[in-house]
């Protein structure tokens, strides 16, 4: 199936781009809504809420389903077996969309019940059943994620995430500004829920973009089945066997990932709304969970991207360990510089970013400044992840996420009511979620370490820390004194402009990375 095979290099190109593309327009999707008279940080909180329900029903049915489904096409493929790989492919459909359409029946029934009981938000009812159906087109849509990524055509499944995020960015906000002009007012609940839909109708075009794919090359699967080598018989059994083994492991690390971010909609609006009332209670948690963690998320699937680039030798190289050691430090190196600076700037600029992003509901500073060291760990965890499933030891991770979880759910009990504490209420929250980071990523390493037997260089690393503070002091001074003159939003990207530059020649001068890496980064 030549036409659907890419090399290596293409699917990394691919992947890239995808991101890129995904989370620009996520971006967007969420500037529109928080912006929007009527919606804000009360609209954010609601939809917020009921996403995270959402999300936690995903790990269950859907997430590791592409990757155990790609593994198992793969192998398949690779003996020549092109009947078995397609086996897999109508048996995982037919399980998967079971198993979605079964989540998503629980999902709408129990929808005012989660609502009402677990996240303490009435309103979100609406927004719930507004997901409910994207369970099982997700469920679908991984499924053949996966038999397309078995098959080596990353640019297909790369287009299709593109093509959701697309839909779902323009219908959000054609529904919205027509629900606006039909009812002439601005309701936040419906407005919550129409942006939720959304998310459904986005699945949706991405499920039948995948679907049009599989049909234009279906003659030419037809014709590899019937030239298939290397048949072996397949029982139903051993196959959902071989998936689940496969998908347990991210299942289960994703469950646990879910209810560690869930823990702020639940504790955040049921710890302060007897403190603060309700309706501030709820928006509290909104400027947290619309801003700060889409802010906090942008920079790290560029991240993952890199480190997709460079860490799959390590399985190719697992017996030159001076190699492996090299490729994983020099992954380190260009993550950190993505992840320190984005970090600062974050940081420094905290208020300046959401008075310019969100005009109509800037409020959150401090939390964003307190969650932007989060990017790093968030990052290094990824990497350590990487490494420890790359080498055999996948439960690590769901172990660590665990006791970060654990770490995240104390502070938030501890903290969170205490509002006139300098890290109390949803101060405490940030807080609660950058120390769950800290610990998850330091028993990461310290597993790397240990069981990898890889030394983690931070000399370099600390060299990017050192320069990247002074640069940002030199910026914030620099955007200080151009406010004087100009425009905020002038000074802001002159100095910015100005001290990337800077930051380029510095990191070059101190030889922190060879000029061909940088070319890379």
């Amino acid at each position: 199936m030549k036409k659907l095979k890419e090399t290596f290099a293409e699917s990394i190109f691919n992947l890239m781009i995808s991101q890129v593309v995904v989370k620009i327009l996520g971006l967007v999707y969420r500037l529109y809504l928080t912006n929007k008279e009527g919606f804000g940080d009360l609209g954010n909180a609601i939809s917020g809420a009921s996403f995270q329900i959402y999300a936690l029903a995903l790990s269950v049915t859907a997430i590791g389903i592409p990757n155990s489904i790609a593994k198992l096409v793969a192998q398949k493929s690779s003996i020549g077996d092109h009947k078995g790989a397609h086996k897999i492919f109508k048996i995982s459909l037919l399980l998967f969309g079971t198993i979605g359409i079964l989540a998503s029946y629980l999902m709408l029934f129990f929808a005012g019940t989660i609502a009402t009981n677990y996240l303490k938000i009435e309103e979100a009812k609406l927004s719930i059943i507004a997901l409910s159906p994207s369970i099982f087109l997700v469920s679908i849509t991984s499924v053949f994620r996966g038999y397309f990524n078995g098959r080596e055509s990353i640019k297909i499944t790369s287009r299709a995430q593109s093509t959701e995020q697309l839909v779902k960015t323009v219908v959000a906000i054609s529904l919205i500004e027509l629900s606006i002009l039909l009812t002439k007012k601005s309701n936040t609940v419906l407005m919550a829920a129409l942006s939720n839909f959304s998310t459904t109708i986005g699945n949706l075009a991405e499920f039948i973009y995948l679907y049009i794919k599989y049909k234009k090359y279906k003659k030419e699967i037809n014709e590899e089945i019937l030239f298939s080598v290397n048949t072996e018989k397949i029982r139903l059994l051993s196959i959902i066997k071989e998936i689940m083994k496969y998908a347990m492991p991210i299942s289960l690390s994703a469950i646990i990932m879910s209810i560690s971010r869930s823990i702020d909609s639940v504790t955040i609006v049921n710890d302060l709304k007897d403190i603060l009332g309700y309706e501030v209670a709820k928006k509290e948690y909104g400027i947290l969970s619309g801003k700060v963690d889409t802010l906090i998320n942008f920079p790290l699937s560029f991240g993952m991207a890199i480190s997709g680039a460079l860490l799959p030798t390590i399985a190719m190289y697992k017996d030159n360990l001076k190699l492996k050691e090299d490729r994983i430090n020099k992954s380190i190196l260009i993550e950190m510089l993505i992840a320190i600076p984005v970090s600062l700037i974050y940081c420094f600029y905290s208020n300046e970013i959401l008075s310019i992003l969100f005009p109509n509901a800037s409020n959150g500073g401090v939390l964003l400044r307190i969650s932007s060291f989060s990017i790093i760990f968030l990052i290094l965890e990824g990497v350590m992840t990487t490494i420890l499933n790359g080498i055999g030891r996948i439960y690590v991770p769901i172990k660590a996420t665990f006791i970060g979880a654990i770490v995240k759910l104390i502070l938030n009990k501890i903290l969170i009511k205490n509002v006139n504490f300098i890290f109390g209420g949803t101060r405490g929250a940030a807080l609660g979620t950058l120390i769950c980071h800290v610990v998850t990523c330091l028993i990461l390493i310290l597993e790397v370490r240990k069981t990898a037997k890889i030394k983690i260089h931070i000399k370099k690393d600390f060299k990017v820390l050192i320069a990247t503070v002074a640069i940002m002091l030199l910026s914030k001074i620099m955007c200080l004194e151009l406010s004087k003159y100009l425009p905020i939003k002038i000074g802001l990207i002159i100095s910015f402009i100005i001290s990337a530059i800077i930051f380029i020649i510095t990191i070059l001068k101190l030889k922190i990375i060879e000029k061909i890496n940088l070319k890379l980064l």
